[in-house]
């Protein structure tokens, strides 16, 4: 039996999101997109913070989700915007980012949000 990390909710099991693809979890009231790039695991709000789409009806490519909607884009492993240039440095368009680990074959997601 695979131990489950204090303060972390089990959301998937590592084969039900191949690499280079994501899934939305819902943790707490919150729904997140978790990807698994080659690198790992990540969790990011499953909401464009420009006008609140899901993101789960975007595309990945690489690190990097798109909206579908207007087409920002974000890196899933620091929530940074990417696209508009704007966005990186106007507040609060960056994606809240959760920690996640896996532990055997399970993977886990911390209901709180990084702080940066």
């Amino acid at each position: 039996m695979n131990a489950t990390p204090d303060g972390f909710v089990r959301v998937a099991r590592v084969g039900e999101v191949p690499e280079g693809s994501f899934v939305e979890v819902e943790i707490a009231d919150e729904v997140l997109l978790l990807v698994h790039l080659d690198s790992g695991f990540y969790a990011v709000r499953a909401w464009c913070s420009h006008q609140g789409t899901s993101l789960a009806l975007g595309t990945l490519d690489g690190t990097i989700v798109q909206c579908w909607a207007h087409l920002w884009r974000f890196d899933v492993r620091t929530g940074e915007p990417i696209w508009p240039p704007m966005a990186r440095i106007a507040p609060g368009y960056r994606l809240r980012v959760h920690e996640v680990q896996v532990s055997g074959d399970d993977v886990f997601v911390s209901p709180d949000p990084r702080l940066y």
